[in-house]
């Protein structure tokens, strides 16, 4: 059976998934108003969580019909209860996708949780509509010092392998042979600077998720640093996170 997913789904791992949505969602809107010319008939939005990327994608492409999936029941409420658009329970790497003839399938930050991304990929394509494409927006690199390189040496990087995955899956994903049916039309890396507190606020919270879960020991001793820095009272330099956004299309 396939580990869960590595932050779960409690009512704190989707606090966790809306307040990563909304750092990140200028980049992501900027990625899909340059990959998507047209406004699809329907697009997918895969491990859409509580739904943010799902209206993200409905807001910024002006699909006709906008679709989240994901395998979690109660992330499935909660978009239902907030986002207002259609939500699926389904897992989409080991499953398959249930919606057939997509224009557009989208999937952030889900790629580093894959043990073979490029396999999952060429699955979800071949649902796709000719000419249709399938966008992944995932971590290229992140730069840091101090308290959150020792975050994301101690904890997360070890968290996700241990999983089976990859944290920094872009530099993969670009190297990568295009799936059979797939010509790579966008691929780009785009560079995010948020103040330190917002970086400190995603990793007190990434900790704190780990630490419902079990999945790692409680760190006072780091959750206290990163909380400080969240707070304003303590200053350190910001992080630089690089996404890799990469865009296929359907040639065949």
């Amino acid at each position: 059976m396939r580990p869960r997913y590595t932050y779960g789904d409690s009512e704190l791992a989707g606090d966790r998934l809306e307040l990563v949505a909304r750092l990140f969602e200028p980049t992501s809107a900027a990625f899909l108003r340059t990959a998507v010319a047209e406004p699809p008939p329907l697009a997918l939005d895969l491990g859409c969580g509580p739904g943010l990327t799902t209206a993200l994608i409905h807001r910024t492409t002006g699909a006709g019909q906008t679709v989240g999936l994901d395998r979690s029941h109660t992330f499935a409420r909660r978009a239902r209860a907030t986002a207002g658009l259609g939500f699926v329970v389904a897992d989409v790497v080991d499953a398959g996708l249930p919606c057939r003839s997509p224009s557009l399938i989208y999937a952030r930050l889900l790629a580093a949780h894959l043990s073979d991304p490029s396999g999952a990929i060429g699955r979800w394509a071949t649902t796709l509509v000719p000419e249709g494409r399938v966008l992944v927006d995932d971590l290229e690199s992140i730069e840091a010092d101090g308290v959150f390189r020792s975050y994301l040496d101690d904890v997360a990087l070890a968290v996700i392998r241990a999983q089976g995955g990859m944290l920094f899956v872009g530099p993969a994903l670009h190297a990568a042979t295009d799936p059979p049916g797939l010509a790579r039309v966008h691929d780009e890396v785009a560079p995010v600077t948020p103040a330190p507190a917002e970086t400190a606020r995603v990793f007190a919270m990434n900790l704190a998720v780990l630490t419902e879960n079990r999945e790692l020991r409680p760190r006072p001793d780091l959750a206290t640093e990163l909380e400080a820095i969240a707070a304003g009272e303590r200053s350190c330099d910001p992080v630089r996170w690089r996404f890799r956004q990469i865009a296929w299309e359907r040639t065949g």
